[in-house]
């Protein structure tokens, strides 16, 4: 019997800076798909807990007309532009109130108001959060990409980089940001940090077409 064929996909095995650089464009091309779809899914489901919200409010409208015995026969015309307005005024607290909370971080004891506030905009804050994970969409040039992939190799090379050497491989600050966003977002890359200085590492659990193809095989 011949031993099987080797197969290589046209990931990271292909060692020229142009190539990577396609590896890449495909990766986070992959990545604004899963945002993308990840928006979309947060959306749909704001949507619909502002629909179930208000058929709650109907339903509690009709109980409190045939408990309180109110002169209506059915929910008044002007309820639905009432809570319309005031699903936008909750948003709108909802965005000011995450604007101005400069830790979001959760905490172990909270206030009464504190718990109220939580239950009223939670499903504010959560058609806030569609727009959020908007944030996490990667927009990068070709120049940007090929930038990114020759950091790569260096790191490769390398091991790791001192962050105030990443300026050798990307001279304009906004493409530095953008590409060390990208590829710390996507998991290539980390950050740490030593006594004086940032160093850029690739991360151990980076995408397999982002490996030597030695460690790719082991791994297969």
């Amino acid at each position: 019997m011949s031993a099987p064929e080797n197969k290589e996909s046209p990931t990271l095995r292909v060692r020229s800076p142009e190539g990577t650089a396609l590896v890449l464009r495909a990766h986070f091309a992959r990545h604004n798909l899963r945002v993308l779809a990840l928006a979309a899914g947060t959306l749909v489901a704001a949507l619909a807990a502002w629909v179930l919200l208000y058929w709650v409010c109907c339903w509690l409208l009709v109980l409190a007309i045939a408990v309180f015995d109110l002169p209506y026969t059915r929910i008044p015309p002007g309820f639905r532009p009432l809570f319309i307005v005031t699903a936008f005024c909750a948003i709108g607290y909802a965005w000011i109130d995450q604007s101005l909370t400069s830790n979001a971080q959760p905490r172990d004891e909270k206030g009464f108001g504190e718990i109220a506030s939580d239950l009223i905009l939670a499903i504010p804050r959560m058609t806030l959060a569609a727009h959020g994970t908007l944030r996490a969409w990667l927009r990068l040039s070709d120049a940007d990409l090929l930038q990114a992939a020759e950091l790569l190799h260096r790191l490769w090379q390398e091991k790791q980089v001192p962050m105030s050497g990443v300026r050798l491989e990307i001279p304009d600050p906004a493409s530095a940001a953008r590409i060390l966003f990208a590829l710390q977002l996507t998991q290539i890359i980390d950050v740490h940090r030593d006594e004086t200085e940032y160093w850029l590492r690739l991360n151990a659990l980076r995408p397999a077409a982002f490996r030597p193809a030695r460690d790719a095989q082991i791994e297969g």
